[in-house]
């Protein structure tokens, strides 16, 4: 697939059966949703909540993701671990699988050496595929990573290609990283696209959120592309009532928000408490959904 790779990527969520089992339905689904409208698929990472399954879910979930995308976006697979190990085995399960790239974190509940940053990235690559270092400050921060590894990173391993930079969550973060650590083929941001334009005028290649309005964030980047600047700002304002509604009700809320729009077959989550959304939330999210209406290409 050509690369260099940019734009809005958009992170599926991970739902269940009644029986507890992943629902490769739904990541189908919305695969299918995500490529049909915007320019790349994720899955699964933080906004997944990968760390809620075990390597063998994951692994059976990679096929059901591909057939869902059907060639049309690349595939970003997740492979972070706590082993380097098992995100080798995960990294080989996802190429065998078709995803075009993978993303990993560094090893993120214990502290990796450099040495042994180094070995966790290139055994990572033995399955021949594109890099993502996610770098995020996650739990006891072991998997963030300082400028100076990220390149060193870039510079050892060849597939170590592009970055998803959110350590900070801030638009100058994409600007230092650019400087500090050249040589990565583009650097994505996080943060739910809440600054996507002010990162693509840095420099960032695109952003990678939650998938619940990732079209609306594609066409963003679309008009962006076409030089049509104000225009994508204005696409990109209103996409930020839905960034409002996801920070206000977490991956709860994005599940409803897909369910509502045809996605999404069940909201089930694991190892949560059961809620149901309030009367409120739900007078929001209509409303929400009517104000963005415009711009919902699904």
């Amino acid at each position: 697939m050509k690369q260099p790779w940019h734009g809005a990527f958009g992170i599926l969520l991970t739902t269940y059966t009644e029986g507890d089992k992943v629902d490769h339905e739904d990541l189908r689904s919305q695969a299918d949703f995500v490529a049909s409208t915007a320019q790349g698929i994720v899955w699964p990472v933080l906004a997944s909540e990968f760390y809620l399954l075990d390597d063998e879910e994951r692994a059976a979930g990679y096929p059901a993701v591909a057939s869902g995308t059907r060639g049309r976006v690349p595939f970003v697979a997740g492979v972070s671990n706590t082993t380097t190990k098992g995100a080798a085995r995960l990294a080989e399960a996802a190429a065998k699988a078709g995803a075009d790239a993978v993303i990993a974190m560094a090893p993120y509940l214990k502290k990796a050496s450099p040495l042994e940053l180094i070995r966790h990235f290139e055994a990572i690559a033995g399955a021949g595929l594109p890099i993502f270092i996610q770098n995020a400050a996650y739990l006891t921060g072991a998997c963030t990573l300082t400028p100076a590894d990220l390149l060193t990173l870039a510079q050892r391993i060849p597939l170590v290609q592009y970055l998803k930079e959110e350590a900070p969550v801030l638009p100058q973060t994409i600007s230092n990283i650019l400087k500090s650590a050249p040589g990565y083929q583009g650097v994505f941001g996080g943060g739910g696209a809440r600054y996507f334009i002010d990162e693509l005028n840095r420099g960032g290649a695109g952003n990678m959120p939650a998938c619940e309005w990732v079209d609306v964030f594609g066409h963003a980047f679309e008009l962006y592309e076409q030089g049509n600047l104000a225009e994508a700002r204005r696409v990109h304002v209103a996409a930020l009532q839905g960034v409002n509604f996801e920070a206000s009700y977490g991956m709860p809320g994005a599940a409803e928000v897909l369910k509502r729009r045809g996605i999404l077959r069940s909201t089930r989550s694991r190892y949560a408490t059961p809620r149901e959304l309030d009367a409120d939330t739900r007078a929001e999210l209509d409303a929400v959904l009517e104000f963005l209406g415009p711009h919902l290409r699904r």
